[in-house]
């Protein structure tokens, strides 16, 4: 197991989710603008990154130097 990799997903796990809050927020007082669907498109990449991220730490196939 790598940590370094199950942090930053963790992390981006985070990040998505503050920009789900953001983007709701955002459908609450303006409606589905532009601006909604960026945000939702930025929350998408940081989930897949966070999977991504994860998935990596748990196989720990890492660097040997990290280890």
């Amino acid at each position: 197991m790598n940590r370094r990799y199950l942090m930053q997903g963790l992390l981006y796990f985070i990040l998505g989710i503050v920009f789900v809050y953001f983007a709701i927020q955002q459908v609450n007082t303006g409606g589905w603008g532009i601006f909604a669907y960026v945000i939702m498109a930025m929350a998408a990449i940081d989930f897949v990154t966070a999977i991504r991220f994860i998935f990596q730490g748990l196989r720990g196939k890492g660097n040997p130097q990290d280890k």
